[in-house]
């Protein structure tokens, strides 16, 4: 009887169930091909980013090779920038202040958005679903929604095209629905090769003072394991901990990184000679939320795309302890 009740069961949700699961593996392969895309993909394009009532136009061209990630972003409004990346190199070009930075690149790409790092886990905090489609830049695409299940992350909707995979729209908003930043391509293709000519920095850079910033060559030791997170919001995790020499500080700095899968945190903690240079309080700039804090004389700053109650419950649950 069991049998023949199951049978009729699988009859009558034979066709909402296949395609429902159909629907779902789409997406989940939609996403992986995003991943794939955005970092071992050939291509170039101008985008706008939208922040804080600001309209930045951007031009990207973006490179793979065996050796790594080569991508190069020049501003289009505003004061005249470039940076360059070249596999973990960053040169940052500022001609205002006729100033190059150079410093580690961080794991990611120039696009304002996030790579997804574990994508078994994005639906414990996320209601994810595909959410239409739309046209951008001359390109059909797949939208595909992450709702947030609770309020220590942001939505977001990624709008995905669906041949090469590449996310050509982006939009972050918070727990109410409203949007804090997006991204669109006005004009994008893909490339067979980048020569090498495209990521060449177009001024000359005489007279320019040169700086270095970040981690020294061969700054890498030991983490600190007595710093600790007493109480981590749920869904993230702790992802990797670091501790390096920098060449802004005379003392080394504690990086710790967290996740959920799709938002990151990172965590910095550096002992300070004078109190006078410890920062104090939260600030922020469209998806990104900062919070300071002071720690028996450590500087404490949390750092992330994720909400300022987030960044501030983080930084006030570090402490230190060799138990």
């Amino acid at each position: 009887m069991m049998f023949v009740i199951r049978v009729l069961l699988v009859f009558l949700l034979t066709s909402g169930t296949f395609s429902s699961v159909s629907a779902e593996n789409k997406m989940w392969k939609l996403l992986g091909d995003m991943n794939h895309a955005l970092e071992t993909s050939n291509y170039q394009g101008t985008f706008v980013f939208i922040h804080d009532g600001i309209v930045e136009a951007m031009r990207i061209v973006h490179g793979y090779t065996d050796y790594g990630v080569r991508e190069k972003l020049v501003s289009l409004t505003g004061d005249a920038r470039e940076v360059i990346r070249d596999k973990d190199l960053l040169t940052c070009i500022l001609p205002k202040d006729k100033l190059v930075v150079i410093e580690t690149a961080r794991a990611g790409h120039g696009l304002p958005s996030v790579l997804l790092e574990n994508l078994d886990q994005l639906a414990i905090r996320y209601q994810l679903e595909e959410a239409g489609s739309d046209r951008i830049a001359g390109f059909s695409c797949k939208i595909v929604r992450f709702d947030p299940m609770d309020a220590y992350r942001y939505g977001h909707e990624l709008c995905i095209n669906t041949e090469t995979g590449m996310l050509l729209k982006s939009r972050t908003f918070d727990v109410e629905g409203e949007t804090i930043e997006s991204m669109m391509f006005t004009s994008f293709r893909m490339l067979d090769h980048v020569p090498d000519s495209a990521f060449e920095h177009s001024t000359s850079l005489e007279d320019y003072t040169w700086k270095t910033v970040g981690a020294s060559l061969n700054g890498k030791m030991q983490p600190d394991r007595a710093w600790k997170i007493r109480n981590l919001p749920p869904g993230f995790s702790l992802s990797s901990v670091t501790q390096r020499l920098m060449s802004a500080s005379r003392n080394p700095v504690q990086h710790i990184v967290l996740t959920d899968g799709l938002a990151s945190v990172s965590v910095f903690i550096s002992k300070v000679e004078d109190p006078k240079h410890i920062y104090h309080g939260a600030h922020n700039r469209g998806v990104i939320n900062v919070y300071a804090r002071d720690l028996n004389r450590h500087q404490i700053t949390v750092i992330g795309e994720v909400p300022k109650d987030t960044v501030i419950s983080i930084g006030e649950s570090v402490f230190y302890s060799d138990q």
